[in-house]
């Protein structure tokens, strides 16, 4: 998808910080002023290590969590700080997550028909039982589950099927957004690629955005149209997949595309994986601002950094 940077942005975040405090003299530093926009239709994939604040950021944007500063806007509406009954509302129905987990994310005393149904029932979007029932079987056809599948219990699917699940529950309130926080790293390859194809199809037919957070550079390249690159809290580089993949500029984006194995057994012998330590590397990512490369490639980092990496 061609991002039209002329279209007004369906979610903003600008220098969003998210601080978890432990002790009296000791405060996580999850998210550090972390910046970027997703536009209507396109997926931004989220990449970073274990630990990075990836999911974080998710849960912050969709307000799990309160942010400690910054500023996010939805479609128009700054849900950053206290929200109105209306704004709420909105967001609860326009923006819709799908968890990493698809087992502990289920509530496993409900039947697929009520956890799918409860965004209906909470927002009253059915006139009556049969709508609902209707509605229901719809989104579990489109995800690709039978009708009777929806008096069955959690427990009695697959993970792949329990993550259809989890989709159907975020699509049967046709949000215009759709946060998928590592939504396929608990299925088996085969199965990743089903929910991933099954995504991408529903995106064409619906126009909904994704934001994708994963730590599989190979899956985030396939579905991703942009890319930012995720470390310590910071969101150090980001582009379109092309930008990113062909061009990455930050070491430690370079270090992570490096480790990406090749199907190749003859190149993947002699490939070397580049080694990045933040500790020994010299860079501090607090004193880093954020260069332009071309066109939406931007990568955080100091003016002396940038003239010497952007060769």
């Amino acid at each position: 998808m061609k991002i039209d940077e002329n279209t007004t942005p369906l979610l903003t975040v600008d220098h969003l910080k998210q601080y978890f405090k432990v002790s009296g003299s000791f405060t996580v530093k999850a998210v550090e002023d972390v910046s970027f926009k997703i536009y209507p239709g396109e997926t931004y994939g989220l990449v970073g290590e274990s630990g990075s604040g990836k999911s974080t950021i998710g849960r912050s944007i969709i307000r799990l969590y309160d942010p400690t500063a910054g500023e996010i806007q939805f479609n128009g509406l700054d849900i950053s700080g206290k929200m109105s009954k209306s704004d709420s509302q909105t967001l609860r129905t326009q923006m819709q997550m799908i968890f990493q987990d698809p087992m502990a994310s289920l509530n496993p005393r409900k039947k697929v028909e009520d956890i799918i149904g409860e965004g209906l029932d909470i927002h009253h979007k059915c006139k009556n039982k049969e709508e609902r029932d209707e509605m229901v079987k719809a989104i579990l056809a489109k995800v690709g589950l039978a009708p009777e599948h929806a008096t069955r219990y959690p427990h009695q699917f697959s993970g792949g099927q329990r993550q259809r699940i989890g989709i159907a529950r975020a699509l049967i309130m046709n949000p215009k957004l759709i946060i998928a926080d590592e939504c396929i790293s608990a299925l088996d390859v085969s199965i990743q690629a089903q929910v991933v194809n099954l995504m991408k199809d529903i995106q064409q037919e619906t126009g909904t955005a994704y934001l994708f957070i994963a730590h599989d550079l190979s899956m985030v390249k396939y579905i991703s149209d942009r890319i930012g690159v995720l470390h310590l809290g910071h969101l150090l580089e980001t582009g379109t997949t092309d930008e990113i993949f062909e061009n990455p500029i930050h070491p430690y984006t370079k270090s992570l595309l490096s480790a990406i194995p090749t199907p190749n057994p003859i190149v993947e012998k002699t490939r070397s994986a580049e080694s990045y330590d933040y500790a020994t590397s010299g860079i501090d990512y607090t004193l880093g601002t954020e260069h332009h490369v071309g066109g939406t490639h931007y990568v955080k980092c100091t003016d002396e950094e940038f003239a010497k990496w952007n060769v």
